[in-house]
C-alpha cells in the first residue's frame, strides 16, 4: 500500500517507494507505465536486431536514453528492452534476436517521467525511490487505494524440500511468480488463485501436482513448469499474458508451458491466452482440455503446440477460436495475415506421437498443422473432427532444413505417418479440407497412409490443395482426383452436396446466354485455338450437349470455349450462372464471366474452377458484378484433360440473400466430463450418411458435425412411424454399382429395403429375410448419392445415405 502522496506537478503526485516497482494499481485497477504514444503504435522505418530508425522520433538526441522500447519483433513475440542510445531519430538497444529490417513493425516507448501525461499513468524513479502517479479522474491518490508491486515471489519451495501442500491461497501482484518451486518434489498446489502477477507458478521440480487452481490476468505465462512426473489438472486460466510488453521477451505469453518427462495435462480450461494455450514436450499426455481464443495477442501459434516429442499423446481435447492478432505486426511483412493453428506440430523433432479424437474449430490457420523435419517418424493423426478452419489439415515438409537430422538438400521422399478417420469439414468455398506443402523437390512427398477420412466441403469439391514451391506447381483436387493421383484414401468420402452461399429470391431477366441448351445445334459457340473439335452429342446430359475435344496443343496448351454474342451486365447486380457438365475422364475446367474490356487481359468479373468426371454435375453459382460491360461466359480446359460435355448454360440477373452456412452445417460439442444429450429440431445427417432427429447423445469431450436435411428423409412427415433405436449403416460406403454392401443395424430381423434417389424416386426394392444383411447395389446406377430406406416388419424405420462412385 502506498501512502503519503504529495503533489509533484499539476495532476501528477509523488510518494516514496524504495526497491523495484513493477506494477501499480489504483482502487484495484492496473495503471499504465507512462508511454509514448499514449495509445497505438509507432512504426519502424529501418531497423536491425539492435536499432530502430523512425522519422517520428523527433525529440532531442539522448531524450530516450534509459527508457524502455516495447517492440513487436516477430509474428509471435514482443520484446521490452532498455534504450542505450538515442540519436537523430535512431534508438539503440540490446539485441532482440529478430532483425526488423525495413518492415513496419509496431513499437511504443515507455518508462519515462516526462511522458507521464495522462490519467492512469505512472513512473518509478528507482534511483531516488520516488513513485509518480496521475490518478484516474485526476483524483488525489491520498483519497484512493494505491498499491505497488514490489515483492518478487509469494511463496518459495526450495531445493530438495518435498511433500509440501499449498492449498486455498490467493496470490496477487508478485513481480516474478506467485509460487516458485526451486527444485522441490512431491509438491501439491491445490485450489489456489493467481491474479495480476507476472507468472502464477514457476517450477523446476518433480512429482508435483497442480490441481484445481485459477489463473487470471497474469502478465506473462500463467504457469511455466520444468518438471518430470507431474500433473497439471482441473485448472482454469483466463486472460493470461494479454498485455503487450509485460510478458516474456522473444518466446512466451503462454497459458501453460510444461517441459519434461512423464507429465500429464488433463481437464484444464483455458480462454483468452496471449500466445500458445498449452505448450509441452517429451512424452506428455495431454487430454480432455478446452482451449478457447489462444493467440489473442500474438500470431502464428496454436491452441496446443509441441516439439521435442517422442511418445506424446494428445487426445480428446476441444480447441476453438484460434484466430491471432495483427494489431502491431508489420503490414508490409510477407506473412502479414492471420496464421494460427488449433494443434501445431513444431519444427525440430517429433516422433511416435499420437493426435486423436480432438475437436478443432474456427481457426484462421489450420485445424491441425503437421510440420515435418527429416527425422519425423511414427506420428499418427486419427479420428479428429476439424470444422470451419481456414485449412482443416495441413501437412508440410517446410522445416526439413531445421533440427538435428537436417542434411542438404533436405528432401525426404516418404514418411510413415498415419492420417485416418478424420472429419475435415469446410463451410465456405475458400476453406480447404487438406493442404500438402512440398518444398525441397519437384517430386511429391509421400507423407504416409491416408484412409477413411471425410473430405467435406459442400461449397467446393476442389478441397485438397497440393502446393509444391520447388516446382512452382499448385493443384486443387477433388477426392477422386487425389485418390487417383496418389493411391490414397481408398475408403474415404466427400460431401455429396453442391451448395452456394446465396439463395436466389427472384429472377429479374431471361437467360442472357444464347443457345445454352444445345437442343438442336451448337450455333453461336466457338473458341480458341482452332485445333479443338466442337460438336453436338446427344449421348450425354439432356437432349443434346456441346462436346469439347481438345487434345492438340500445337498452338496453345489450353482451349477456351465461349458464346459469340455478348450480353449486357451491370456493376452491383447479382447474377446466377447455371450449367451441367460431364466427361469420360477426370479433369478441371475454369469457368469465368469476362467483360469485353477485359478480353485482352487476365481480369474477369467472375471465375471459378470446376471439376469434371463421369459423374454428372449440375452447377449453380451466384456472383456480384463489379463491372458494367458486355460480357460472355467462357470455359477453359487443358489439352491433358481434353474432353468434356456442357449443357443447360444459363446466366440470369437475380436478387439474392446470403445463407448462413451455420444454419446448414452445425458442430455439436460436449466440453463436459460426462455424456450429454442434445435436442434436435428437424432432420439432420452426419458425414457417414446416418440420419438423426429429436436428439443426439454425445460422449464426454466429443463432437459431431450435422448437416440439415429435408424432414422427409427422417420419416418425419407422417409423425407416426417409429424410427430404429440403432440407425442402419452401409459398408462399404462409398461403393460401386453392382457391388454387394452390408446393412448393419438390422438386428437379425426381416427388412424391407427401398433404394431411392435424393428426390424420393423409387429405384429398387428388396425384402431381406431375417438374418440377411447383404444388399446388391443395382448395376445400372450412375455415380451419385442415393438413400437406403429400411423398414422392419414391426414398422420401425431407418435411412442412410449411399454414395455410388
Amino acid at each position: 500500500m502506498v501512502t503519503g502522496w504529495i503533489n509533484h506537478s499539476g495532476n501528477i503526485w509523488r510518494a516514496n517507494v524504495s526497491g523495484t516497482v513493477k506494477y501499480v494499481y489504483a482502487n484495484g485497477q492496473a495503471m499504465t507505465l507512462a508511454r509514448f504514444p499514449n495509445t497505438g503504435w509507432l512504426r519502424n522505418d529501418q531497423g536491425t536486431g539492435t536499432q530502430i530508425q523512425d522519422s517520428e522520433l523527433t525529440q532531442p538526441n539522448g531524450y530516450w536514453n534509459g527508457a524502455t522500447a516495447v517492440i513487436r519483433s516477430s509474428n509471435w513475440s514482443y520484446d521490452a528492452v532498455t534504450i542505450t542510445n538515442h540519436s537523430n531519430g535512431t534508438i539503440t538497444f540490446p539485441n532482440i534476436y529478430f532483425n526488423l529490417s525495413h518492415y513496419e513493425w509496431g513499437y511504443f516507448l515507455c518508462n519515462k517521467l516526462s511522458e507521464l501525461d495522462a490519467p492512469g499513468e505512472w513512473f518509478h524513479d528507482t534511483t531516488n525511490g520516488h513513485l509518480y502517479l496521475w490518478a484516474p479522474n485526476n483524483a488525489d491518490p491520498n483519497s484512493i487505494t494505491v498499491e505497488a508491486a514490489v515483492r518478487e515471489k509469494g511463496l518459495t519451495v526450495y531445493w530438495q524440500r518435498e511433500h509440501v501442500t499449498i492449498s486455498d491461497l490467493q496470490f496477487q501482484h508478485q513481480r516474478l511468480a506467485g509460487i516458485r518451486c526451486d527444485g522441490g518434489g512431491h509438491v501439491e498446489v491445490n485450489g489456489c488463485a493467481f491474479r495480476e502477477l507476472y507468472q502464477g507458478i514457476s517450477s523446476y521440480g518433480n512429482n508435483n501436482q497442480y490441481l484445481n487452481n485459477r489463473f487470471e490476468d497474469t502478465y506473462a505465462s500463467g504457469a511455466h513448469l520444468i518438471d518430470n512426473n507431474s500433473v497439471f489438472q482441473g485448472n482454469r486460466m483466463e486472460r493470461v499474458a494479454m498485455r503487450a510488453g509485460q510478458g516474456e521477451n522473444n518466446w512466451g505469453y503462454f497459458g501453460l508451458r510444461l517441459d519434461g518427462q512423464n507429465n500429464i495435462i488433463r481437464s484444464n480450461h483455458l480462454e483468452d491466452i496471449g500466445y500458445i494455450g498449452i505448450s509441452m514436450d517429451q512424452n506428455c499426455l495431454v487430454e480432455k482440455n478446452v482451449v478457447r481464443n489462444a493467440t489473442a495477442l500474438l500470431n502464428d501459434g496454436g491452441g496446443i503446440a509441441f516439439d521435442h516429442a517422442n511418445g506424446m499423446i494428445i487426445q480428446d481435447n476441444i480447441v476453438v477460436d484460434i484466430i491471432g492478432s495483427l494489431e502491431s505486426s508489420a503490414p508490409d511483412f510477407e506473412n502479414y495475415r492471420l496464421i494460427s493453428h488449433g494443434i501445431y506440430f513444431g519444427n525440430t523433432v517429433i516422433q511416435n506421437t499420437i493426435v486423436r479424437r480432438n475437436t478443432v474449430a474456427h481457426c484462421m490457420g489450420s485445424g491441425i498443422h503437421v510440420d515435418h523435419t527429416m527425422v519425423s517418424m511414427g506420428n499418427q493423426v486419427t479420428n479428429n473432427v476439424l470444422f470451419n478452419n481456414a485449412i482443416q489439415l495441413s501437412v508440410s515438409d517446410y522445416s526439413n532444413y531445421n533440427g538435428p537430422g537436417a542434411t542438404s538438400p533436405y528432401h525426404v521422399p516418404n514418411y510413415n505417418g498415419v492420417y485416418t478417420g478424420n472429419i475435415l469439414y469446410s463451410v465456405t468455398k475458400d476453406q480447404v479440407c487438406m493442404k500438402q506443402y512440398n518444398v525441397y523437390s519437384p517430386n511429391p512427398v509421400d507423407f504416409g497412409t491416408f484412409n477413411n477420412n471425410r473430405y467435406f466441403n459442400p461449397y467446393n469439391e476442389l478441397s485438397i490443395w497440393v502446393h509444391n514451391t520447388n516446382s512452382g506447381i499448385q493443384k486443387w483436387m477433388t477426392l477422386e482426383q487425389w485418390r487417383s493421383a496418389r493411391n490414397e484414401d481408398a475408403n474415404s468420402s466427400r460431401s455429396p452436396l453442391r451448395l452456394d452461399a446465396f439463395e436466389v429470391t427472384e429472377e429479374l431477366s431471361a437467360n442472357l446466354v444464347p443457345n445454352g441448351s444445345f437442343s438442336t445445334n451448337i450455333a453461336g459457340w466457338s473458341g480458341w485455338p482452332t485445333e479443338a473439335q466442337l460438336s453436338r452429342d446427344a449421348s450425354y446430359l439432356d437432349n443434346g450437349a456441346l462436346k469439347v475435344l481438345f487434345n492438340n496443343n500445337a498452338s496453345y496448351p489450353t482451349f477456351t470455349l465461349r458464346h459469340d454474342a455478348m450480353a449486357a451486365i451491370q456493376s452491383g447486380n447479382y447474377y446466377q450462372l447455371n450449367f451441367s457438365t460431364q466427361s469420360s475422364m477426370s479433369g478441371t475446367m475454369k469457368v469465368d464471366v469476362k467483360g469485353a474490356s477485359q478480353v485482352s487481359g487476365p481480369q474477369t468479373i467472375f471465375v471459378r474452377d470446376v471439376p469434371f468426371s463421369p459423374e454428372r454435375r449440375d452447377m449453380s453459382m451466384v456472383f456480384q458484378s463489379s463491372l458494367t460491360d458486355q460480357a460472355q461466359v467462357r470455359v477453359t480446359n487443358s489439352h491433358t484433360e481434353s474432353t468434356y460435355w456442357l449443357d443447360n448454360v444459363e446466366l440470369k440477373r437475380v436478387t439474392v440473400q446470403p445463407v448462413d452456412p451455420f444454419e446448414r452445417h452445425v458442430l455439436l460439442i460436449n466440453e463436459e466430463a460426462t455424456a450429454t444429450t442434445i435436442p434436435l429440431t428437424g432432420c439432420w445427417s452426419d458425414v457417414n450418411g446416418l440420419f438423426h432427429s429429436e436428439e443426439i447423445a454425445l460422449p464426454a469431450f466429443s463432437s459431431m458435425v450435422l448437416i440439415k436435411e429435408d424432414d422427409a428423409l427422417c420419416f418425419m412427415s407422417t409423425g407416426a412411424d417409429e424410427v430404429m433405436a440403432q440407425a442402419t449403416s452401409v459398408y462399404p460406403n462409398p461403393t460401386e454399382a453392382g457391388a454387394i454392401v452390408q446393412l448393419q443395424g438390422l438386428n437379425g430381423r426381416a427388412t424391407q429395403v427401398r433404394l431411392t434417389d435424393t428426390n424420393g424416386r423409387l429405384l429398387a426394392q428388396e425384402m431381406l429375410a431375417a438374418g440377411t444383411q447383404e444388399l446388391v447395389v443395382p448395376g445400372t446406377l450412375a455415380t451419385g448419392i442415393y438413400i437406403v430406406n429400411c423398414e422392419l416388419t414391426d414398422g420401425t424405420r431407418s435411412s442412410t445415405r449411399l454414395l455410388v462412385r
